[in-house]
């Protein structure tokens, strides 16, 4: 499919002939079908946008997804580099010419999911967030560099 380029604000219709993967973020994912006429009928109905598909599940039980980095600072890491300019621009010049070097590898190369047991405090203080039973409460993102 080709789609030629628009003056910003003009309305455009693209059909599709498969499935459709929308994918801009919670918020927006859930915006742009909501403006289609996709979620809960009452919420579409109050904002006057015609109901195409009644389905309450769009947009709710969303929750924030907070992030708390744990930086240190260590030598001879990409932390380094971000502080020194020089440094990154050598480093980057390494990795053009022989691809190798300290950013020959990814920023976050181990992740791991985990759950709060069901007996934890925290547990008695809130209701479980998760999507289910067996689904995790945090995420870990350690951010490896050689």
């Amino acid at each position: 499919m080709t789609i030629s380029p628009l003056a910003a604000g003009s309305p455009m219709t693209v059909n599709a002939r498969k499935e459709v993967i929308l994918a801009a973020g919670t918020i927006g994912t859930t915006q742009i079908l909501q403006l289609s006429g996709i979620g809960n009928a009452n919420d579409l109905k109050a904002l006057n946008i015609p109901v195409l598909i009644d389905n309450p599940a769009v947009g709710a039980n969303l929750i924030d997804h907070p992030s708390l980095p744990n930086i240190f600072n260590v030598k001879d890491s990409l932390d380094t580099l971000l502080r020194y300019s020089s440094l990154l621009e050598a480093a980057i010049n390494q990795w053009t010419v022989n691809k190798t070097g300290i950013v020959a590898t990814v920023g976050g190369n181990a992740f791991g999911f985990a759950r709060f047991p069901s007996d934890s405090p925290v547990a008695r203080i809130v209701a479980d967030p998760a999507s289910g039973r067996r689904s995790p409460h945090w995420e870990m993102l350690p951010a490896v560099s050689i």
